[in-house]
């Protein structure tokens, strides 16, 4: 497990390489898409500031990899560790 912001993050923490699929919105929030298997995530939270603003501006059809775990007790929500 990894902290975030002082909280733990959930297991499983895994490097994808995604395409962006709707851009940060005003809460914080994007879509992504894993590349190879098609799996769509939303990204809730980022576990720094900069992340944060490197995935903001991240516009629709970029593709990198990013380091990601499951939000606990959130669905299908997701937490951005590193990129």
């Amino acid at each position: 497990m990894e902290l975030v912001g002082g909280a733990m993050a959930a297991r499983g923490v895994e490097t994808r390489l995604i395409r962006v699929e709707r851009e940060m919105n005003d809460h914080g929030a994007m879509t992504v898409r894993v590349v190879e298997t098609g799996e769509l995530r939303t990204v809730v939270v980022c576990a720094t500031s900069d992340l944060r603003e490197r995935l903001a501006s991240a516009t629709s059809g970029s593709e990198f990899p990013l380091r990601l775990a499951a939000s606990p007790g959130r669905g299908n929500s997701w937490v951005a560790l590193g990129r």
